[in-house]
């Protein structure tokens, strides 16, 4: 009997969908960073400092709406997968 070497073909696709993930999210996060400089000086050119806190609490209330919605989504994930 002759001894072969297996060659597992999902480690290499792993690692191939990783780095894909990876710079995925490296494109996005300099997108990001991107836009939101432009809507920053957008903000500032329309809108100038008068309503700064206004723009403030705004913000705020759509950080709190999406915290909650991710934790929502991450515990009924968490549901499904203990099942």
């Amino acid at each position: 009997m002759r001894s072969e070497k297996h060659y597992c073909p999902s480690r290499v696709v792993l690692g191939m969908k990783i780095s894909r993930v990876l710079l995925g999210e490296g494109i996005l996060l300099f997108a990001s960073i991107l836009i939101f400089r432009s809507v920053w000086t957008l903000l500032d050119q329309y809108l100038g400092y008068s309503y700064l806190v206004e723009l403030l609490l705004v913000g705020i209330a759509f950080t709190v709406a999406g915290l909650l919605l991710l934790n929502n989504e991450v515990e009924c994930e968490m549901k499904e997968m203990r099942k």
